[in-house]
């Protein structure tokens, strides 16, 4: 019988359509195991006890002489300028017995790579807590994250050099801030900002701010750390110049020492700009700092505390096995065999006890109902510090992960994830709490 073409095609389909099936069958065999939840793990604990010495320090980024744009997918990665410099900002802490450094970066997120090497080159500063965070530009620069994940949809082609770049200048401020420890004083200071952020699903916005002011004892300004929840994407994908948006014209305006900033439960918090609050020929990306930035100075300082509790603890916990939002329930099993080895299978949460604040770091984008779980979970003074010392996505509530909703397509390890870190929240707040000083 002769074939026409028509049939041939048809045939050449079902064929292609037969091995799909076949392929898909296949990696649906449970080749990776599950991972049941176990208690995670305290791993390190330090509390200090004394006068508390603080030492701050920003050095730029060096984007090299052809810096690529991250931040959105892209089919040219290539930056075309910078239109903001860019900086890595570190703040050393520390009492007798506990040393403690945190670090903003106007990059988009930290990778555990990211992570490790800057460990790695400052073991010698005898830290017992690194909280390397990211100001989470997406105009930032990319080619740092060696990842599928990154290469398609976040940072961009890896580039080495771009790396060991970056490395190097989150490794100096370190240094420098180490270097220059002295005798300070610390306020804790909180406020709930309206109409500055929406949930962009709905459901509430944050709006929580929190500063610290750390100062000498001639009152002369240290740092100011500044913790806040809203997407920096004003510039957009259209944008080729790098920036760090609306974080980065924040930072580059204190006007009581250098800041560092911080996101917090970011998951679904996007930024708000009343159309009035921008004056004439000013980018809303610099507005939008600007009202943030009026904001935080005209918070009146509390009494600086000398001696305030300084503890840190660390936990990890068995992360979930991989189940992404965006793929459908009867692909998952499929997906989990093709991703579960390129995604990191544990998660590290920090918490750092601040005199009356307990910061809580974690590795994700939690939702702000998700977020607000976190804290009641872990005390009335604890607020989170997020994309922290890692990248595990999304996190989104059980619930509207398994109804499809908020930012559950956005999420790497199914309805879980949140359970799990919080245990992790919990376990670390606690140890830091009950150190003994």
């Amino acid at each position: 019988m002769k074939w026409n073409p028509a049939r041939r095609a048809l045939s050449a389909l079902a064929a292609v359509a037969l091995a799909g099936a076949a392929a898909v069958a296949l990696l649906s065999l449970p080749w990776r195991a599950e991972r049941p939840f176990t208690p995670p793990s305290v791993t390190s604990v330090a509390a200090g006890n004394g006068p508390l010495q603080a030492g701050m320090a920003v050095r730029p980024l060096d984007l090299g002489p052809a810096p690529t744009i991250g931040g959105f997918p892209r089919w040219r990665w290539k930056a075309e300028g910078v239109r903001d410099p860019l900086g890595a900002r570190a703040l050393v802490l520390e009492e007798p017995g506990a040393r403690v450094a945190l670090v903003s970066v106007e990059l988009l997120l930290i990778p555990d790579a990211l992570d490790a090497a800057v460990r790695a080159r400052v073991a010698d500063l005898g830290l017992d807590a690194l909280l390397l965070a990211a100001t989470h530009t997406h105009s930032g620069p990319g080619g740092y994250w060696d990842s599928l994940a990154g290469r398609v949809g976040a940072t961009g082609p890896y580039h080495p050099a771009a790396f060991a770049r970056l490395v190097d200048d989150v490794v100096a401020a370190l240094r420098a801030a180490a270097a220059a420890r002295g005798p300070a004083t610390l306020a804790v200071l909180r406020a709930h900002l309206e109409g500055l952020t929406r949930n962009r699903n709905g459901a509430d916005a944050d709006g929580r701010l929190v500063v610290v002011r750390l100062a000498r004892p001639t009152g002369e300004p240290v740092a100011e750390l500044i913790g806040f929840s809203a997407h920096p994407t004003f510039l957009g994908k259209a944008n080729r110049q790098v920036s760090g948006d609306w974080p980065g014209r924040l930072l580059a305006a204190g006007a009581r020492g250098p800041r560092l900033f911080f996101q917090g439960a970011i998951g679904d918090q996007s930024v708000r700009l009343p159309p009035t609050a921008v004056s004439p020929g000013e980018a809303p990306h610099a507005a939008y700092a600007r009202l943030l930035g009026d904001s935080i100075d005209a918070l009146a300082s509390e009494p600086a505390a000398w001696t305030p509790r300084l503890a840190v603890a660390s936990a990890t916990v068995t992360l979930p096995t991989i189940a992404p939002g965006a793929v459908p329930g009867w692909l998952r099993p499929a997906t989990r065999s093709l991703l579960g080895g390129l995604l990191p299978a544990t998660a590290r949460v920090t918490a750092v006890r601040l005199g009356p604040l307990l910061l809580l770091a974690t590795p994700a984008e939690p939702v702000e109902a998700v977020g607000r779980a976190w804290r009641e979970a872990a005390g009335p003074d604890a607020e989170l510090l997020s994309l922290a010392g890692g990248y595990v996505g999304y996190v989104e509530t059980a619930a509207r992960f398994d109804a499809g909703e908020g930012e559950a397509r956005r999420s790497y390890y199914g309805p879980e994830l949140a359970a799990r870190l919080e245990a992790a929240v919990v376990a670390a707040a606690r140890a830091a709490d009950a150190a003994p000083r």
